[in-house]
């Protein structure tokens, strides 16, 4: 037989009919095909052929490098255990500075309220020493005043300023403010009156100065009768005293500043040393803990799953739940990687199981046995498919086509259905060609798959036996959906029904076949009810109605052009929903010359 190359074409989905009823849907499993022609190829299937299907991924893993790991040396920056030494030291240092301020702030107020004290004191004293003075002599004034006798007053105030010490000056003075007695001594040569120095005669107290000297200047007025006014008498009193305690007061306060700044200084020394030594301490207790766990850490991320940290003595609570919790992640961890390493040896096996599954299935170019063209593809919704379907070559006049869905679903069934289609082979081989027939082979096909699944594993099948020399068909079935048969001359459209029980149910399951005659031009398709029952987003089924009207839209073109359409119509229809299950399509035109 010689082998076509197959053309891809993708026409534009036709129309549906309303879904019509179906068988209930085969579950999906692998299996195994007999190839009886010249040429055989294995094609993996891909997206972009018919609907869509699970791709399988193989996950790797591999234990982490040094050279992977993070650079923890480069990582620049204090320490935590420096963090909080210096932290708390700064804190230290500026509460002692505070301290310090305020009792600096303190000493200067209270000696500041001490002076204020002093000098009102002093100024009270001036003033009523002042005031009994003058007072006092402004009643002697008087009548020494009215008779001129200045000598007697000088001689007075000269009086009171030798007993008192803080009075270093007394003047009477007349309404005109010119000096009428002064307690101070005339110089030789000088005038003999100073000029007038007019005053308001009232009573007060000023600072001035005499001789570059402090003083208060208290003001008497004296009433002597004269038409122009009053008088005045006027006290220079001394403030040195006054300057001598300010002075003492401010000695002292200087020096009690700088016994409190250097009490604070030693106080502060001290509490900063006690402040480092239990910041040292409490640093190291807290960061020691952090220290181990990091360790940890880094031995898990090298790869190190067996990693654990205990519990720190003296650790707060949040790093013992820190340790708690990375133990817990890191047996989390662990038991996600075994799972992983499980999944990926599972998805090798899965794939291996994919890539002999591929390997015995026929591939997706189009074969021309005489004037048989035949054209088929399954496209799985998993990694391994439960549809499978085949071609053999029983003679040079005959051909064998099979088509079958397996329940079940994983890797078991898949390997369950490969060894039953394998074993069918096998015996279809040891038997001479003029004794296989649909019949036999479906009832062979049954034994195998029953001792193989152990009553575990059930399958829907087809099996056809096609003489190309005349189109003479044998066929027979077991719950599986019948072809199509469509004529593109004639534009009718029929079907090769057969019954028969699930196959693998029981050994002793009975099976029959029936016969007909292909007509030139008529178009054969086998398939499994996961074409019809693909559903849209409303729900509704894909139907056999919709695949007559797909077949006969495209009946004009070939073999593999039709399965190629009919996939594409498929997947229109499903609109981007995922396959919920296997699509096995198998196409054969029957054009004798």
């Amino acid at each position: 037989m010689s082998s076509s190359t197959n053309t891809r074409l993708n026409p534009e989905p036709e129309p549906g009919t309303s879904p019509g009823t179906a068988s209930s849907s085969a579950e999906r499993t692998g299996t195994r095909e007999i190839t009886g022609t010249t040429e055989s190829t294995s094609t993996r299937l891909h997206g972009g052929v018919g609907l869509p299907h699970a791709e399988s991924t193989s996950t790797l893993i591999a234990p982490l490098e040094a050279g992977e790991l993070p650079n923890v040396a480069a990582i620049r920056g204090p320490r935590l255990d420096q963090i909080l030494l210096l932290t708390t030291t700064a804190l230290v240092v500026v509460i002692v500075g505070l301290l310090a301020a305020l009792s600096v702030a303190s000493t200067q107020s209270q000696f500041e309220e001490t002076a204020r004290r002093s000098t009102e004191r002093i100024q009270e004293q001036a003033r009523e020493l002042g005031r009994t003075v003058g007072q006092t002599l402004a009643l002697t004034s008087v009548t020494n005043l009215r008779d001129n006798n200045y000598a007697f007053l000088e001689g007075v105030a000269g009086s009171i300023v030798s007993t008192n010490p803080n009075i270093l000056r007394v003047q009477i003075l007349d309404p005109e403010g010119l000096v009428m007695a002064d307690s101070e001594e005339k110089v030789a040569g000088a005038p003999d009156a100073e000029a007038p120095n007019p005053r308001t005669a009232e009573q007060r107290l000023v600072q001035a100065f005499y001789r570059n000297q402090a003083v208060y200047e208290i003001q008497e007025p004296i009433d002597y009768g004269s038409s122009s006014g009053k008088g005045l008498v006027v006290i220079s009193y001394s403030l040195r005293s006054l300057q001598e305690q300010l002075e003492v007061l401010e000695r002292d306060k200087q020096a009690t500043v700088r016994a409190n700044t250097l009490r604070m200084l030693v106080l502060g020394l001290g509490f900063v040393v006690l402040a480092g030594v239990v910041a040292a301490f409490q640093s190291r207790r807290i960061t020691r803990p952090l220290g181990v766990l990091t360790g940890k850490v880094m031995q898990l991320a090298a790869g190190d799953l067996a990693a654990r940290t205990q519990t720190a003595p003296g650790a707060g609570r949040e790093v013992r739940t820190l340790g708690v919790v990375f133990n817990h992640m890191a047996e989390r961890i662990k038991v996600l990687l075994d799972d992983v390493r499980a999944k990926a040896q599972l998805e090798r096996e899965v794939s291996l199981a994919r890539t002999v599954q591929e390997t015995l299935l026929p591939g997706r170019d189009a074969v021309q046995v005489g004037p048989l063209r035949i054209a088929g593809l399954v496209v799985t919704a998993d990694a391994c498919g439960g549809d499978w379907w085949f071609r053999a070559a029983l003679d040079a006049q005959r051909v064998v086509i099979g088509i079958g869905d397996v329940t079940g679903h994983g890797l078991s069934t898949s390997l369950v259905a490969t060894s039953a289609t394998s074993g069918f082979a096998s015996a279809m081989t040891l038997r001479e060609p003029s004794e296989v027939d649909a019949r036999m082979l479906i009832t062979a096909l049954n034994v195998t798959l029953a001792n193989v699944g152990r009553g575990e594993h059930q399958m829907s099948s087809a099996l056809a036996v096609i003489d190309v020399s005349n189109g003479y068909i044998d066929y027979a079935a077991g719950g599986h959906p019948s072809p199509l048969v469509y004529n593109k001359h004639s534009g009718q459209t029929a079907s090769l029904p057969a019954r028969g029980p699930l196959l693998g149910a029981s050994v002793s399951s009975q099976f029959t076949s029936r016969q007909a005659q292909l007509r030139p031009g008529d178009i054969v398709v086998w398939y499994t009810d996961g074409l019809t029952e693909s559903r849209d987003g409303s729900g509704r089924l894909y139907g056999t109605q919709r695949l007559a009207a797909a077949v006969q839209a495209h009946a004009h073109l070939s073999a593999e052009a039709v399965r190629e359409a009919l996939l594409a119509d498929a997947r229109a229809f499903s609109a981007g929903l995922p396959q919920r299950d296997d699509i096995t399509v198998v196409v054969a035109e029957y054009s004798p010359v």
